[in-house]
């Protein structure tokens, strides 16, 4: 029996009556509205309903693993990266772009003028000429001598701005790499989903905040995301914990200890119990 010949079958009311999971949740899975349900909690629900109707819904599970959107992979930090890398290589082009035009408009400036009114009667001699050519060569000794030292100083600008560059990359790469970590830890913490059966009762203390609180309820009960050692009552419970579904024996009191993603069965004495 698939999940459309199983819900036509059997109504949301007998589902819900049965199952104690509540009717909008049983129509987001009826209508196969998966954004509107988070995947523990789908999970879950369809457990119980395999349960307690005794049918097969993973076919139903396999749809929604398909049709739920895949979370992108993180390369914020590199892109980021790059991006600065190409930014400070941008700035040095043009810095060397603005320094070759400075340069070169020196020079021209440098030159005298070339436009002089030329008489008949003032046609200079051989060592006129001599003279002249000897002054212009030492203009261009002295020009070239310029534009070197100028080149040389815009090679160690470009020099130091590289260095300046390599060291704010290197900065940024470290503190990147300390927010991945802290995001890496964050993402350890889950929700609790607690899902009874019937009435049953249970302590939760969060180890993080180190408060306690005690419920005696037949209703789901989400515990917000951290860490926690839970004391169970009797009752038939299911347990949602990140990407597992637990089953617990309430058939007598249980302890379990709830922390970065796994679980674990605890007796007593333990640290968490005075």
């Amino acid at each position: 029996m698939n999940a459309e010949q199983f819900f036509d079958r059997h109504s949301i009311e007998e589902i819900s009556k049965k199952t104690k999971i509540s009717p909008i949740s049983l129509r987001f899975i009826r209508n196969k509205e998966f954004e509107k349900i988070p995947k523990a909690k789908f999970f879950g629900f369809i457990n119980i309903i395999e349960k307690e109707f005794n049918v097969d819904l993973s076919e139903l599970k396999e749809e929604y693993n398909h049709s739920a959107p895949k979370k992108e992979e993180k390369h914020e930090i590199i892109t980021e990266t790059k991006d600065k890398k190409n930014y400070l290589l941008f700035i040095l082009a043009l810095l060397l772009l603005i320094i070759g035009g400075f340069i070169l408009y020196t020079t021209l400036n440098k030159n005298p003028s070339s436009n002089t009114d030329t008489n008949f009667s003032d046609i200079p001699t051989f060592e006129q000429n001599n003279s002249s050519k000897t002054a212009n060569t030492e203009n261009l000794e002295n020009n070239s001598t310029n534009i070197t030292q100028n080149i040389t100083t815009a090679q160690n600008k470009l020099n130091d701005l590289e260095q300046n560059s390599t060291k704010k990359i290197n900065t940024a790469n470290k503190s990147d790499k300390k927010t991945f970590t802290n995001i890496t830890k964050t993402a350890k913490k889950y929700s609790i989903d607690i899902i009874p059966q019937k009435l049953v009762w249970f302590r939760a203390v969060n180890i993080d905040t180190n408060k306690t609180k005690e419920y005696l309820t037949s209703k789901e009960k989400i515990l917000p995301k951290g860490n926690y050692y839970i004391k169970f009552g009797h009752g038939e419970i299911t347990i949602n914990y990140g990407n597992q579904t637990i089953t617990p024996n309430t058939k007598k009191i249980i302890r379990i200890l709830f922390k970065d993603g796994n679980y674990t069965y605890m007796k007593k004495p333990n640290r968490f119990e005075k």
